[in-house]
């Protein structure tokens, strides 16, 4: 592979050698993120978060557990970025990320997880079908209903609602497997089907899709991981925060 090509000028770099180079550089910086948070971490740092969450998750329990706990601790600063969960557990556990919201976290070494959150479950469709379903549907509802799944890998949300579907005595029918939740209310809003999200996907509103409470539904537990030893004493305050908040006392 060509990385440099000579030009009257000098060297030029090819199109593979630009993208090597902006791989290189962000790997660098990473990198480079990777020794600060160490040293903060070692030199016990209090006043910082960086937490990591993907998708609609941040949108609802998360905003309001993460609101409450900054108005007790102004001090410590919360630093999100949205990343995939099966990269998250590895940020946490290299002590590049503190914390993470998702949801069903499997077991890892090194790493705990608690319940924060139970979402329930909506059903989506195009708004102008809105007026044909009743104000709320049960899962049955569902039976041969166009589906839109997410996330792609069918792993996860997807595999809930699956779940669900069967357990309700029918098959679902999959119209389309969508990227994300983002994607699968795009899907929905242009006509390709039906989608169940949780309810943090309801912050997400537009006046193309409808939200529609779907009863006897399970709900879905958001859960926040961190590490099991070693932690940062921000994430030992947020810790506390949620023994607090959990007892009753917040």
């Amino acid at each position: 592979m060509e990385l440099f090509r000579r030009t009257a000028g000098g060297m030029q770099l090819t199109e593979p050698g630009k993208v090597l180079l902006e791989r290189a550089y962000r790997m660098i910086a990473l990198s480079h993120r990777a020794v600060e948070r160490a040293q903060q971490a070692r030199s016990g740092e209090l006043g910082r978060l960086d937490i990591a969450y993907y998708d609609s998750a941040i949108l609802d329990g998360v905003t309001a557990l993460l609101r409450d706990f900054t108005a007790q601790h102004p001090d410590v600063k919360i630093r999100l970025e949205q990343i995939f969960k099966r990269t998250q557990i590895d940020y946490i556990r290299n002590k590049i990320l503190h914390l993470a919201f998702g949801r069903n976290y499997p077991m890892e070494s090194a790493i705990e997880t608690r319940i924060v959150d139970h979402e329930e479950c909506y059903l989506t469709v195009p708004v102008g079908q809105a007026m044909n379903w009743p104000d709320q549907v049960d899962v049955d509802s569902l039976a041969n209903q166009p589906l839109i799944l997410f996330p792609q890998d069918r792993s996860e949300f997807a595999d809930h609602i699956v779940h669900m579907c069967l357990s309700a005595g029918f098959p679902p029918t999959v119209a389309v497997e969508a990227f994300d939740v983002v994607s699968a209310l795009a899907y929905v809003a242009i006509g390709m089907g039906v989608a169940v999200v949780p309810r943090s996907a309801t912050k997400t509103r537009s006046g193309d899709i409808a939200f529609i409470p779907l009863i006897g539904a399970p709900t879905i537990a958001l859960s926040c991981a961190y590490l099991s030893e070693g932690r940062t004493p921000a994430t030992d305050l947020f810790l506390q925060f949620l023994d607090v908040r959990n007892s009753g006392s917040v």
